[in-house]
């Protein structure tokens, strides 16, 4: 059975940002770049999973990616003036913008949490979990178009990131001398 939205709650929902909130908004998610940045350094979740040398490549290629993906969610998720419907295995929520300041407080949370805490499974496990989180709206809340050239834009850096790796480890990754 469908229920029809009260008036406060069709208002909630159809109500936009003014130029003055947005702009007081992507200012907040710079300073939340800021803050998720100190529980992300150093980010090797691969490494944290699997303790061996073989993740380290991984994370090479995969972990500036990730971190910088979230980073830019960040300022996507600040900018989101609709409801997104977020899918996640067959579980769809709705982002709406009203969300924003309960979502930020929340990462301004976990990130004083995590500083004033100083442990390093707390911080592994906040930092997986914020960077996911952010993914997830940040995927839906951001148009094809920005993805496809961002797709291509990691390619072409993974491929230079390959044939340094590549001349690291045949042992030219030295300066020459002439």
């Amino acid at each position: 059975m469908v229920k029809r939205a009260t008036e406060e709650e069709s208002k909630a929902w159809s109500a936009l940002p003014s130029s003055t909130e947005m702009a007081v908004r992507r200012i907040s998610s710079v300073f939340l770049m800021g803050a998720l940045l100190t529980i992300l350094t150093p980010f090797a979740p691969f490494s944290w999973i699997i303790p061996t040398n073989g993740p380290e490549l991984l994370d090479t290629f995969l972990s500036p990616v990730l971190v910088l993906g979230a980073l830019y969610s960040q300022w996507r998720i600040a900018g989101v003036i609709q409801p997104v419907a977020v899918e996640i295995a067959d579980v769809v929520f709705m982002y709406r913008q009203v969300m924003y300041w309960q979502l930020a407080f929340l990462e301004i949370v976990v990130c004083v949490a995590i500083n004033w805490a100083r442990n390093e499974i707390y911080r592994r496990f906040a930092s997986v979990g914020v960077v996911a989180g952010l993914w997830a709206v940040g995927w839906f809340a951001t148009p094809l178009k920005t993805k496809m050239v961002a797709w291509e834009h990691i390619k072409w850096i993974w491929t230079w990131m390959a044939f340094n790796e590549a001349r690291r480890v045949v042992g030219g990754g030295g300066r020459r001398r002439y």
